[in-house]
């Protein structure tokens, strides 16, 4: 199919209406090494100057998935027919992908930028060949960094995310943290030695939070009860992107839409509950009762049909017709937290 380029990025020509002005740009990155004073290379990686292939004029199809489960993104990309010069600077050199998509009015951006864990190639048929990139965004700050430090008595949660941030081996920037972590200091001195990921998913298992890595790199903690500001809702209609009807599931409402990278974790999509698709109750034959690992349908809908993301899917073929969004929502029963309802003596969420 042929593309016209504006820029930075990749357009789609509006033929027959079909595509809706969509754009994109796929990169893949090679790194760049400092330069010692006798004019040689070193080992010391220089991020400055790491050089971007841009690939977006190509066949590509993405996929990337989110989710408040894990600390970590996934993003697979499949590149098609690259020149073999290319493909194997790719190959070789390959360290980190980006992926930017979505829509020109006011509804394109970064969708997932990883470091590469496998990269392969492969045939498809007796003509086509794909260069095959499996990406994560998060393992090496989190999972692979480590951090060797002390906190002292006295210290809050608060204090303990910059300590392990800061101390890191490799330092990780710190973007939003809730407003409502506890200020409760620590009884005594800690220390701290093990990877972020250890302590990061302590705080959050003891404070109903989850954490990522933001878009811009930075560390992101957000609570169930943090506050959602209306600015940060998003209104789905028929005339704004959905795709197709939202589905109830027993993981909560499932909303597929154009492509959109608008949409994060914890984002508040505002649908029509009207148009859910409600889902037949499932019967024990033995016993003629409702099964018991069944939710009830009527907890799920939020009274202002509000639905706080959980888990965010991308899909993309930039010579296809898949371009789209699927999120699972859940009701926090108001932007106000999702506590409110069950916060009480002895009732948790931990």
């Amino acid at each position: 199919m042929p593309e016209t380029n504006e820029g930075d990025v990749t357009k789609a020509p509006a033929r027959r209406g079909r595509l809706y002005g969509r754009k994109w740009k796929i990169l893949i990155y090679k790194p760049a090494y400092k330069i010692d004073e006798n004019g040689s290379a070193t080992d010391e990686r220089d991020p400055e100057h790491d050089t971007e292939m841009d690939v977006s004029m190509l066949k590509c199809e993405f996929q990337t998935k989110t989710t408040t489960e894990t600390a970590v993104q996934i993003g697979t990309l499949v590149v098609y027919n690259m020149n073999a010069a290319t493909e194997k600077e790719a190959i070789e050199e390959g360290f980190q992908i980006s992926i930017f998509g979505g829509y020109e009015e006011g509804q394109y951006g970064e969708i997932f930028t990883g470091d590469i864990v496998q990269i392969f190639r492969n045939r498809e048929n007796g003509t086509d060949y794909r260069l095959e990139i499996i990406a994560i965004k998060g393992m090496i700050s989190l999972f692979m960094n480590h951090v060797r430090s002390t906190i002292a008595a006295g210290s809050t949660p608060r204090d303990v995310v910059n300590a392990v941030a800061g101390q890191a081996d490799k330092k990780i920037g710190v973007g939003e943290v809730s407003e409502e972590l506890p200020a409760e200091p620590l009884p005594r001195g800690k220390v701290l030695f093990g990877t972020p990921a250890k302590y990061l998913r302590d705080i959050c298992t003891w404070n109903d939070a989850a954490y990522w890595e933001g878009e811009d790199g930075k560390l992101t903690i957000e609570t169930v009860e943090q506050e959602i500001p209306e600015d940060r809702v998003l209104v789905l209609t028929p005339n704004t992107g959905l795709v197709g009807t939202p589905i109830y599931t027993d993981q909560g409402i499932q909303i597929k839409m154009l492509l959109d990278p608008r949409v994060k974790l914890r984002t508040m999509i505002k649908i029509d509950n009207e148009i859910i698709q409600r889902q037949a109750i499932q019967i024990d034959p033995s016993s003629g009762q409702q099964m018991s690992d069944q939710l009830p349908q009527t907890a799920q809908f939020d009274q202002d049909g509000e639905y706080q993301v959980f888990s965010v899917e991308h899909h993309g073929d930039t010579w296809g017709d898949e371009w789209t969004t699927s999120v699972i929502g859940v009701s926090r029963n108001g932007r106000m937290g999702l506590l409110t309802t069950v916060n009480g003596a002895g009732q948790t969420m931990k």
